[in-house]
């Protein structure tokens, strides 16, 4: 899989998911802050009030003391007793006078007088100044004057680090804080000990506050949760369509090679024997084109769940296309695997009874440390490509040779364009001799590729990749008018001119213009028709046969003569000899050799020779080697002869020279 597409895939079931938690998160932390901060408010008022109410009552007590006259004769007691709703409410008054000597106090106890100064009691008397003792502490809490409650910062710093003290009830989750609130009043020091406590419904509002905002953050995080579950059940059914075949409705091809390669990975120390096949069913399109497309669909489908009952633990399979299936199968031994192969392949030969079909399958042997499997797909791949299209169950390994060959055919199409730019495709031409005066009585144009780092480049070795890429049709038209200007040349010089045969390829006969095409090519260099012969092969009768015959019969109108190569070699020879007029007829190679060349072969070519005259056809054979096929030619008559017995190709310049066109 690419870089990018396996990227694009992490992101598809990554970016889905992580907004949603992160948002998830948010909430909460906004929730909590803002939790915190009300209930953080509400501590702080309930506290305040606490505090004020407590300045207040100790405010009443102080009062009592503002007409008291000790010359009047009545006692301090009987002023305070006088007011018991007042002593309700505090726990404990306490008075000492300017001289800081204790007056009275309601139980008997006094804060530390030796910690407060005379100057600090008697200050601000006129302001109505009130001190808090903390615990006996000097420092203030807080101060109440006419501007209203000043808070001591040192002193609340103080209060904190008296938290486990005695005096304070840190055990009880609502416990309370004793302080002793000092006033000045005449003479005298009023000390009124408030004990206040802090009671459950005293949190009531924070209660209220805290329910809120937890069914609100309850909602919120629900919500959330429920995005969040519908996010991921989103992202794994995106995933399962990602990796689903939507032909098989099984796993894909993205997913076999992920699966694969985590299991190639975990077999790095090559405990298990791996394989890696690459099955296709032969002619699928030709099935498709009798039966339909949806047909087609079904069988795929069928063969998969054959396929799929066939696979053990760790192994994996999936459809790749044009009825192909990609396995990655264990195995002990070669014996084993093929068996097991041919099982697989007769099993699916049986998915449609009464119906024979075929299989090629294609095998690597994974060695120990490789896990790129899909270039170990493809190496199965050439392999099965390398078998050939024969109609029949083969299997075959994959080796160097074929990687070479591959790798070849990668470099002549990346130096075929150039190639043909820089004119290194030269025409090579191969005489035929007439057998009646054994003189030159034509040519065949044959291409070489002259490489420049490869040197001399067999047909055979870039022929076919230009048939199969198309290329090949650029080369003929190279070839047609690499022939018409030298015929064009050797006119202009005076020579006599022979024909000089031209192949034309099957794939030209797509075209409904070939003839006016090739009239175009020739007539640039005024050349005469005649001396230019079109050679097609007998396998072109297959394609679309009227547009053969149309093409067939302008240029002959045209004045072309037109040739049928490798007669002989099709299964329709007589059938195309009865629907195509040609003018010229080459006898096939492969009939004068072999073991059976002397006898049957010779015959046929004696019977087809004679057929062709009484058509008004020339024959002309080719692949001759010896003398005595050329005096059994002779004796049937055969008009041209071409072969290694008169002469091999050679460049057009020593053909010239040689026989002296």
């Amino acid at each position: 899989m690419g870089k990018s597409k396996e990227q694009r895939i992490k992101n598809l079931k990554r970016n889905r998911i992580w907004p949603s938690v992160l948002g998830l998160f948010l909430i909460l932390f906004i929730f909590a802050t803002i939790l915190i901060a009300v209930m953080t408010a509400s501590a702080a008022d309930i506290v305040n009030r606490k505090l004020v109410d407590s300045v207040i009552t100790t405010t009443k007590v102080a009062e009592l003391f503002e007409n008291y006259d000790s010359g009047n004769g009545e006692s301090i007691e009987q002023t305070v007793l006088s007011h018991i709703d007042v002593l309700d409410e505090i726990d404990a008054v306490a008075v000492i006078d300017a001289d800081e000597n204790p007056v009275w106090s309601s139980n008997g106890t006094y804060p530390d007088t030796d910690r407060l100064t005379s100057t600090e009691l008697l200050h601000g008397i006129a302001e109505q100044e009130i001190r808090v003792i903390i615990n006996d502490d000097k420092d203030q809490l807080f101060t109440i004057d006419g501007e209203g409650i000043i808070i001591n910062e040192s002193a609340v710093e103080a209060f904190k680090d008296t938290l486990n003290a005695e005096e304070l009830n840190v055990t009880d989750p609502f416990g309370g804080m004793t302080l002793w609130i000092v006033i000045p009043v005449n003479d005298l020091d009023v000390m009124v000990l408030n004990n206040i406590q802090i009671y459950v419904q005293d949190f009531a509002m924070i209660m209220v506050y805290l329910a809120f905002f937890g069914i609100l953050l309850a909602v919120f995080v629900l919500y959330y949760l429920i995005s969040l579950i519908g996010v991921v059940l989103e992202v794994r059914r995106t995933t399962k369509i990602i990796y689903t075949d939507m032909v098989t409705g099984g796993d894909n091809w993205l997913s076999f090679i992920k699966k694969g390669t985590k299991l190639l990975k975990k077999n790095r120390n090559g405990k298990k024997n791996y394989a890696v096949l690459h099955l296709e069913m032969r002619k699928y399109r030709s099935f498709c084109t009798c039966f339909g497309v949806i047909k087609g669909q079904e069988l795929i489908e069928n063969l998969y769940n054959i396929l799929k009952k066939e696979i053990k633990r760790k192994e994996v399979m999936a459809y790749q296309e044009n009825a192909a299936f990609g396995l990655l199968l264990i195995y002990t031994e070669k014996d084993e695997l093929e068996a097991r192969i041919r099982r697989i392949e007769t099993l699916l030969s049986g998915a449609l009874p009464g119906m024979k079909m075929y299989f090629g399958t294609g095998v690597y042997l994974v060695q120990t440390g490789e896990d790129d499997l899909e270039q170990l797909c493809n190496n199965a791949m050439i392999a099965c490509e390398m078998a050939g299209e024969e109609t029949e169950n083969k299997t075959a390994y994959f080796d160097v040779e074929m990687n070479n060959q591959k790798l070849w055919e990668r470099r002549v199409e990346d130096d075929m364009e150039r190639a043909l730019a820089n004119k290194e495709f030269q025409v090579y031409l191969q005489p035929k001799i007439s057998t009646s005066r054994e003189v030159l009585g034509g040519a065949e144009a044959l291409v070489r590729w002259i490489h420049p780092t490869e040197g001399f480049i067999s047909p055979n070795r870039f022929i076919p990749i230009f048939e199969k890429n198309g290329f090949i049709l650029k080369l003929d038209d190279y070839m047609l008018e690499e022939i018409a200007r030298v015929q064009s040349e050797w006119l202009a010089e005076g020579r006599s001119l022979v024909p000089i045969s031209v192949n034309i390829s099957r794939a030209h006969f797509t075209r409904e213009d070939l003839a006016e095409h090739i009239c175009a090519i020739v007539d640039k260099y005024q050349v005469p028709h005649d001396v230019i012969e079109l050679e097609l092969t007998e396998s072109a009768f297959f394609d679309d046969k009227s547009v053969l015959l149309d093409t067939v019969k302008k240029l002959r109108d045209a004045g072309f003569p037109v040739s049928m190569d490798d007669f002989g070699a099709g299964y329709s020879s007589l059938n195309s000899l009865k629907e195509m007029q040609i003018d010229v007829l080459k006898i096939d190679a492969d009939f004068f050799r072999g073991v059976e060349a002397e006898e049957r072969g010779l015959l046929i070519v004696s019977e087809v020779i004679g057929l062709a005259k009484k058509l008004n056809m020339k024959i002309v054979a080719e692949g001759i080697e010896s003398k005595e096929q050329v005096e059994f030619l002779t004796e049937q008559e055969c008009d041209l002869i071409q072969g290694y017995f008169y002469a091999k190709p050679m460049p057009v310049a020593e053909f010239a020279e040689k026989y002296s066109v």
